[in-house]
């Protein structure tokens, strides 16, 4: 007897040894799991602030984009105009926009006028003088004192010949900062010295994250952290820094458009506890399991007369699996919920990349507005309220593009005249082409064409197609578009070709989301494309994009023939 049971006691250990084990390795897997999932919720976050950021600062690269062009501008650089008049519309510019200052300087870095003359000016950096004068933006951070600050730069080009002088564009971060909510995270942007020049914790503005020494005495040291990996994530332990969790998860985005990286600093404290949680369960299953087994290994050998208990034991086992399976099945509709949360709220962060640009341009007309009303200049007045309807109008159009990409509006296809559905399109986009010194060739048939569709529907397509053309055009030598209309097997062939540098990957055009316009540009959600392919879809018809041998991109739009069309 003894024996049986010195064998039941080491089969009992080895076992309690196996479930500890096992609870461990489920704690680690879920430790990592949900690492995972905090690191998509952190991406998100981050990527949602450092929206928001390049959102604020494009508002000011139109302001700069704007004086670089501006009549009074070029003459003050290359006629020597009197430094007070520019001065005027500089310091008119700062109000109007919010920024901290404008500088107008030469090409070789002599001020020329400023918004704030009897101020002390910074100095005008190489670096934005050298982007300016080669053409590109420039973008630079600094440090002025205690005061964190963005600064913009554009050439002066008088007409065709290369940059003369530079408009340099001056932000305090503490102002942009100002507009922003609050964040559950702490989300700190570091620039190329790794100093936090802006945060969602104020705590952790000016610290300076073991860059080089600055000779600032208000930058400080970011807190003592110590860094491991945990798989593929990064985590940072903060012994003693009450504004950081004592470990996170840090979640990096580079910013290279003002050379800065953004990074989120989550509590990894939650998913530690579900996971020990999860771990505890599991060896609490295995010894229940182990324990169950144990009891009906002893019955069948000392109680072969019990047989039917040993049946409901079982029975009892299989409905704890299949409780356990159903649990699974929760846990796993749960993760599809997440993969939902997660999709929308990278919808969220492009949405609200997009009107957060109209929204803080109607906030500092508002603003603007009022100051000239108190001051009854009631001309400038009204020239606000008409920006402030036009960047209504603006959000209007996005929502409604919105809502046509996520519902789908049904029409009536009928026979439509394609000539005189491309002849109105054209019309329509006629005069901003020209503006842009766009070459428009319509090869119009001699007869009607008749097509299965929706004219309206149709129109907004073709517009569609030619303002994306116009926007590949900007920076083309050579500004053609070609507009054809021919028949093909039964069906009408309408094609837009440009001579512009084509398209990365044609492919993906007509994905939901997808764009190619960079930073300055006229810029969209990547919605117009995917709307119009689903468009044409509706008419039976088919939307393509390829790019020519030559150079540029070609869009084909195929719609079957109506009975009787062509002559």
């Amino acid at each position: 007897m003894s024996r049986v049971k010195a064998k039941v006691a080491s089969i009992a250990a080895v076992y309690a040894l196996a479930a500890l084990i096992s609870g461990w390795w489920v704690y680690r897997f879920a430790y990592v799991d949900h690492l995972a999932q905090l690191e998509e919720t952190g991406r998100i976050r981050v990527q949602q602030a450092s929206d928001r950021l390049m959102g604020q600062l494009s508002g000011y690269v139109y302001l700069v984009n704007l004086l670089a062009d501006h009549p009074a501008v070029v003459a003050g650089v290359v006629r020597d105009v009197r430094a007070s008049e520019l001065d005027d519309l500089l310091e008119q510019s700062v109000l109007t926009y919010g920024a901290d200052d404008i500088v107008v300087a030469d090409a070789k870095g002599g001020i020329v006028a400023a918004s704030a003359p009897d101020r002390e000016l910074l100095p005008v950096a190489d670096t934005l003088l050298r982007a300016a004068l080669n053409g590109r933006l420039g973008v630079a951070t600094a440090l002025d004192g205690s005061r964190r600050l963005f600064r913009l730069s554009r050439g002066v080009i008088d007409r065709n010949a290369p940059a003369v002088g530079a408009v340099l564009v001056t932000l305090d971060a503490a102002a942009l900062e100002f507009e922003w909510g609050v964040d559950p995270e702490a989300i700190c942007f570091f620039d190329r010295t790794r100093t936090v020049l802006a945060a969602t914790r104020q705590s952790l503005l000016m610290r300076q994250d073991g860059g080089p020494e600055l000779a600032n005495p208000a930058v400080r040291p970011f807190p003592r952290h110590s860094i491991r990996r945990e798989g593929e994530h990064e985590i940072w332990s903060f012994p003693d820094a009450a504004e950081l969790p004592t470990e996170a998860l840090v979640v990096s985005r580079t910013l290279p458009q003002i050379e800065m990286v953004a990074r989120g600093f989550l509590d990894t404290a939650p998913a530690r506890t579900a996971a020990m949680l999860r771990g505890l369960l599991a060896t609490a299953m295995f010894g229940v399991i182990g324990l169950a087994g144990l009891i009906a290994a002893l019955w069948r050998r000392r109680m072969a007369d019990r047989l039917a208990i040993e049946s409901a034991a079982n029975a009892r086992l299989e409905e704890r699996v299949e409780q356990r399976t159903a649990e699974l099945r929760v846990a796993q509709d749960q993760l599809v919920q997440a993969s939902k949360l997660s999709a929308l709220g990278e919808m969220s962060a492009g949405i609200s990349h997009e009107l957060n640009q109209p929204l803080a341009t109607i906030r500092n007309f508002a603003e603007n507005g009022l100051k000239f009303l108190e001051r009854g200049r009631t001309d400038e007045v009204r020239d606000n309220l008409g920006r402030i309807s036009g960047q209504v109008q603006r959000i209007d159009q996005i929502i409604r593009n919105l809502r046509s990409f996520a519902r789908k509006e049904d029409e009536n296809v009928e026979p439509v005249d394609l000539v005189r559905t491309v002849e109105h399109a054209l019309s329509l986009s006629r005069p901003n082409l020209e503006k842009e010194g766009i070459r428009l060739s319509w090869d119009a048939p001699s007869y009607p064409v008749l097509a299965l569709g929706g004219e309206i529907r149709l129109q907004q397509v073709i517009v569609n197609i030619l303002s994306n053309a116009q926007d590949a055009l900007a920076g083309a030598p050579d500004k053609r578009i070609r507009v054809t209309l021919d028949e093909s097997r039964g069906d009408a062939v309408l094609s837009i070709a440009d001579s512009g540098p084509g398209i990365p990957e044609p492919a993906r055009v007509f994905e939901p989301f997808y764009t190619t316009k960079e930073l300055g540009a006229s810029k969209g959600l990547g919605l117009g494309l995917s709307i119009s392919y689903g468009i044409i879809g509706s008419f039976g018809g088919e939307l393509s994009c390829t790019n020519q041998a030559g150079g540029g991109a070609v869009f084909t739009i195929r719609l079957p023939l109506a009975d009787g069309s062509s002559a």
